[in-house]
């Protein structure tokens, strides 16, 4: 009897794996939302023209996790052009709450406006939830020139096909990494395809990391403003600081705000606190975890980083001087 069960369970293990790769970070805050004391809903709007500039620090130290590979010191720089006077973040899909009108679960989508072309990161898990929390906001599909794709997970790569049925005139920049089968259905809806592994300029001040890491790779969004850098992640699985870090390196400039999933949602309270040291050592003045970052992980961030943590959820809008 105990001989059967052993090989019942050695059959099992492999399977479990697998869903974790395919689903990412196991659902382990949804069963214990943000507390109601943590969610605001009276200010849609976060203001962040006022905040002080970044110091310098230094460059992010060396971990297990992911060491930058050879690559150029620096992108590409495009064609200037005349910038919005802001630079606004929406998170469009998240599981984390913040508008009582729109509706959350486990993904995560942003909006970037203001620069040369509006950029959709990510795309959540359900096209349908994406489009109707988009169409709550005011958002037009229509007014997005680009999508960029973190990484292959579904909560992040869902909701692609949808939107694109809504609008295919765009450039989507996909990890060359991906399934043949995703890079397929984007050109088959007729949207303009670049695969990513190497980093890239998107648009004016807008580039991407290149795919960074080893086993799950996954690309960040970073944007150039006055006060600094900010990297918008997925869910950060080469390492949140580590990506700070490389995003440093690409453009020489330090992290003014680090927003996104931080892959945190598994970590104890020491071993997030080891995370935020690196994160702070990164470079990064604000931090806005959400998504898979967790809510030991939020609480604790926002106890370490205080008046420059962030509450994000799902609504939430951001507004940064260019």
């Amino acid at each position: 009897m105990r001989k059967r069960r052993l090989a019942r369970f050695s059959l099992l293990m492999p399977i479990g794996l697998i869903c974790l790769l395919i689903h990412g970070c196991a659902l382990l805050d949804i069963a214990s939302p943000t507390p109601k004391d943590m969610i605001v809903t009276s200010t849609p709007f976060h203001s962040l023209t006022d905040t002080p500039s970044p110091s310098l620090v230094p460059a992010i130290p060396t971990t297990p996790t992911y060491v930058p590979t050879a690559g150029p010191t620096s992108l590409p720089e495009p064609t200037t052009t005349e910038l919005a006077p802001k630079i606004t973040i929406t998170i469009l899909y998240d599981n984390n709450p913040f508008s009582e009108q729109l509706e959350t679960a486990w993904g995560f989508s942003c909006l970037v406006e203001g620069l040369e072309k509006t950029i959709l990161f990510d795309t959540g898990g359900d096209s349908a939830m994406l489009l109707r929390n988009m169409n709550k906001l005011g958002i037009d599909p229509q007014s997005i020139d680009v999508v960029v794709i973190s990484h292959v997970h579904i909560d992040h790569v869902g909701g692609l096909s949808g939107f694109l049925q809504q609008n295919n005139d765009v450039t989507v920049y996909l990890p060359q990494s991906l399934p043949d089968s995703i890079k397929n259905s984007v050109r088959n809806a007729g949207a303009t395809l670049v695969e990513v592994h190497e980093p890239v300029t998107i648009c004016n001040r807008a580039y991407s990391t290149g795919e960074l890491g080893d086993w799950i790779k996954e690309q960040s969004l970073i944007i150039e403003t006055n006060k600094g850098l900010i990297v918008i992640t997925g869910c950060a699985h080469p390492g949140v600081a580590n990506i700070a870090g490389e995003a440093s390196r690409l453009r020489n400039d330090n992290v003014y705000l680090a927003l996104g999933g931080f892959h945190l949602c598994w970590m104890n309270t020491l071993q997030i606190k080891s995370i935020i040291k690196d994160v702070k050592s990164a470079g990064v003045t604000l931090a806005a975890p959400c998504h898979c970052s967790g809510d030991l992980a939020r609480k604790t961030f926002e106890k370490e980083f205080g008046d420059n943590f962030i509450l994000v959820g799902v609504g939430k809008r951001l507004e940064i001087a260019p």
